[in-house]
């Protein structure tokens, strides 16, 4: 999948506070993936760096939809150009040793 052939409705430009992460963040996928309901290809992902660019939306306009639970799932783009949604359980910011976010390259 690329970007251009994501066919969920999403977001591309969003600056919620409440957001795990915001448009450009680094995210890295963690092994939480590897739950039995995913697919093998989401599996496959495990341990890479991704760079967040979308966030789904029931309508477009807002990230979640008027008092129903809907989980968060975050779009990521790999170096290759390849993309995948992500529950936003599955994703952990890149940290350094002492914490904090860490700058680098994509997967």
């Amino acid at each position: 999948m690329t970007k251009d052939t994501v066919k969920a409705k999403v977001m591309t430009n969003w600056n919620h506070p409440n957001c795990k992460f915001l448009p450009g963040l680094h995210a890295i996928v963690n092994e939480d993936v590897n739950a039995d309901w995913n697919s093998k290809r989401r599996q496959s992902f495990e341990g890479r760096r991704g760079r967040v660019f979308a966030v789904s939306s029931p309508d477009g306009k807002r990230i979640r939809g008027d008092q129903t639970r809907m989980y968060t799932t975050y779009y990521l783009e790999f170096k290759d150009g390849e993309v995948c949604g992500f529950d936003a359980c599955q994703l952990d910011y890149p940290a350094d040793d002492k914490g904090y976010y860490d700058f680098g390259l994509i997967d």
